[in-house]
């Protein structure tokens, strides 16, 4: 699988959870690559169940940490979206930052509008762009809404639904040791191996760069399920609540001190825990 990465900016995808009080090494990441002082920053608090909360929280941050200007995207129903020139909230934006809680709700609220456009638009031409938590999982072209991380591998251990699009060929997990994830990763791949599966623990986050090099931040680790040399699935020959057998799915668990190449699907660093389920 090739991925091609025709952007001038940065995506910054977090597993939830990061620092907001100590630290705050992703946020000031976030903020160094949308310009630091000169940043004007795009909060998008959709996804929250307290969405005004939630945008005061990160803009408390940013604008301590000094950012230029700061804007909140406050519409909160499809119809409103889909109905007004959503433009203005771009104007001049360096960065964009979606905030967590139901990935289900943020692409209701925006799946097929032009935010999705203007979204896209703003990373081709050189903004940063930031998810955490939901708002990471939603940057897919397909996302994981619900999973049970209790059950093996199996069809019914979760449901995809369409994403924004930002990200193609790559399906994102978040909160993902935490929360015992694994499977439904798996399960994920399984069903479009085209994509790889990146699950991203809490307070940790990875940078993809234009080139489609991809750096770990954060004190936990990113996991990555290459789907690419499979070689027998047979997810779609069982019943939705019986295990399924897959052969040739690579799996490589990464810290702060690897980078991977989106386009060979390799580490950079081969001190790296890498092998084949």
């Amino acid at each position: 699988m090739k991925n091609k990465y025709n952007f001038k900016g940065n995506i910054l995808i977090i597993g939830g959870a990061e620092d907001k009080l100590n630290e705050m090494h992703i946020l000031k990441k976030f903020f160094e690559l949308s310009g630091e002082k000169k940043a004007s920053i795009l909060i998008v608090p959709i996804a929250s169940d307290f969405p005004e909360v939630a945008a005061n929280v990160y803009k408390t941050i940013f604008k301590k940490f000094g950012a230029k200007k700061i804007k909140i995207f406050n519409k909160y129903n499809p119809v409103e979206v889909r109905s007004q020139n959503l433009s203005k909230y771009f104007d001049g934006v360096t960065g964009i930052f979606i905030s967590g809680g139901d990935q289900l709700r943020l692409s209701t609220v925006l799946g097929d509008s032009e935010f999705e456009n203007l979204l896209k638009e703003k990373l081709r031409s050189g903004a940063t762009i930031a998810g955490s938590s939901a708002g990471a999982s939603a940057l897919s072209s397909f996302m994981i809404v619900r999973g049970n991380p209790d059950l093996y591998a199996s069809q019914d251990s979760l449901k995809l639904s369409a994403g924004l699009g930002v990200l193609e060929n790559i399906i994102i997990d978040q909160h993902f040791t935490e929360r015992k994830r694994l499977n439904r990763l798996i399960t994920s791949v399984c069903y479009h191996p085209k994509n790889i599966g990146i699950g991203i623990d809490e307070n940790t986050a990875i940078h993809i760069k234009k080139n489609g090099m991809l750096d770990v931040l954060g004190s936990g680790t990113v996991t990555i399920i290459d789907g690419s040399e499979i070689t027998y699935n047979n997810i779609s020959e069982v019943d939705e609540y019986q295990p399924f057998s897959v052969i040739g799915l690579k799996m490589h668990i990464l810290s702060s001190s690897i980078s991977f190449n989106l386009n060979t699907l390799q580490p950079l660093n081969h001190s790296v825990n890498s092998f084949q389920l």
